[in-house]
């Protein structure tokens, strides 16, 4: 059974921080896996059964909402859990009257969030070990099916 939910216990938090740490700074060599604290964020975990799978954070700052980190581990991918992960953020600024919802998406990823309905916003920038584009979802413009097969 695959299943998400948003985390906030100590222990919870600790597999966000174990993920994140494999993915982006094991895996993709990037300097740092974020550039907001845990207590800035809302953090969701997804799971595959009982395993975690993957995990994604989104922050509102007052004015907007961003999605901060998206990260699947490499023996889950392809299976359709940073879909999930994306589309959990996504509904959770939905819920709080959200109509934009931002992210600086990994040189490479763009067509990942393209299909969710993000479009390219601005120019491609270096920062943190890659090179990033801004990308905006419009909410009312969101596309509802994944074609995940779960």
């Amino acid at each position: 059974m695959v299943f998400g939910k948003f985390v906030t216990e100590e222990k919870d938090m600790e597999l966000v921080r174990e993920i994140c740490q494999r993915v982006f700074v094991e895996e993709l060599g990037l300097n740092q896996t974020g550039t907001m604290t845990d207590e800035f964020c809302m953090n969701a975990l997804v799971y595959a059964g009982d395993v975690p799978a993957g995990m994604g954070r989104i922050m509102f700052d007052g004015e907007r909402f961003t999605i901060a980190e998206v990260a699947v581990l490499p023996e889950f991918r392809g299976e359709g859990y940073g879909d999930f992960i994306a589309r959990l953020l996504v509904d959770k600024a939905v819920m709080s009257n959200a109509r934009e919802v931002h992210l600086d998406a990994r040189q490479g990823t763009e067509g990942f969030f393209e299909k969710i309905g993000f479009q390219t916003e601005g120019e491609a920038f270096e920062g943190c070990g890659g090179r990033w584009q801004p990308m905006a979802l419009m909410t009312d413009q969101i596309h509802k099916c994944c074609n995940c097969g779960h």
